[in-house]
């Protein structure tokens, strides 16, 4: 491959990545409208812009982690390794936020 169709590789894994998180994007939003009928709240009290696109951005480094870990200068696209750009892009999500929780402190306010 050259630089070129490499380049092609990592965003396709990118955009396949964000694919896989925009599907579980769809089920975590029908549960929250779900809940917000229940409790009575509107969508202004449980939606969060911010929140949908970073989970977006995190889709589409899980999926450039899948396309690097499966880049061959022969490697051949395949029905499976696209679902498994847009599977890594769906799990790969919660793993990274996971580490994101982990080493990088909440902003809370402090109080003062």
């Amino acid at each position: 491959m050259n630089a070129g169709q490499t380049l092609t590789f990592v965003l396709l894994g990118a955009l396949l990545g964000a694919a896989g998180q925009g599907a579980r994007v769809v089920v975590g939003l029908k549960k929250e409208v779900v809940d917000a009928r229940e409790t009575g709240k509107t969508v202004a009290q449980w939606f969060d812009g911010r929140e949908l696109l970073l989970s977006f951005v995190l889709g589409s480094v899980a999926g450039v982690v899948a396309a690097i870990s499966q880049y061959a200068p022969d490697v051949a696209i395949t029905k499976s390794l696209l679902l498994g750009f847009a599977a890594a892009g769906y799990a790969g999500a919660d793993f990274i936020g996971g580490l994101m929780e982990k080493w990088i402190p909440a902003n809370t306010p402090s109080g003062k």
